[in-house]
């Protein structure tokens, strides 16, 4: 009896993830469907669950380079701590990352460079005693350091200060008080 449950949820796990095409549409002309030979079907509920388990063991990858991380489904968030004079470590370990870039070719998946983001936190003194070059190298991509980064939608300055997202937060409440007034 076993037997039979493990053989019907594979059977129907295989036949989820096979024969998938899809099709293209500008204004009122349809391509013919094409076969998908990679990827996971985002159709469902069962899609973002296919892929943290297709992209789960980026984990071990980060482990083995010593870095801390968050996984948000399709986001990688990598960080690690450096003080002052040594921040070269921080970003030695980082980079070493870049066998992340084969990882992703290796799941036809590509690392979005326009969407990659270095900061760097501390008080105005610890940022000010860090090196001028605080970029990261990623592959054959660098990304050079910024002030303000979006984090699930939280914006967070370099001196953790939280200005620019309490501004963002309270601009449309002021705007709307003006407008009433």
């Amino acid at each position: 009896m076993l037997g039979h449950k493990r053989s019907y949820t594979v059977d129907s796990f295989q036949s989820y993830l096979s024969e998938w095409t899809q099709t293209f549409t500008a204004a009122d002309s349809h391509s013919s469907p094409i076969a998908v030979n990679c990827s996971v079907p985002q159709v469902s509920v069962l899609g973002p669950i296919q892929f943290v388990s297709y992209t789960e063991d980026v984990a071990d990858l980060f482990n083995r380079h010593s870095v801390n991380f968050h996984l948000f489904v399709d986001d990688k968030q990598l960080y690690t701590r450096a003080t002052p004079g040594h921040e070269a470590i921080a970003r030695q370990k980082l980079s070493a990352c870049i066998d992340l870039v084969a990882w992703c070719a290796s799941r036809r998946l590509k690392l979005n460079a326009s969407k990659t983001e270095l900061i760097w936190f501390g008080s105005r003194t610890t940022l000010s005693k860090i090196a001028t070059d605080r970029s990261v190298t990623v592959g054959s991509m660098d990304v050079q350091s910024t002030d303000i980064v979006s984090n699930l939608g939280v914006l967070l300055d370099s001196e953790l200060t939280m200005k620019q997202h309490v501004n963002k937060v309270t601009l449309p409440a002021h705007v709307s008080t003006i407008c009433v007034g």
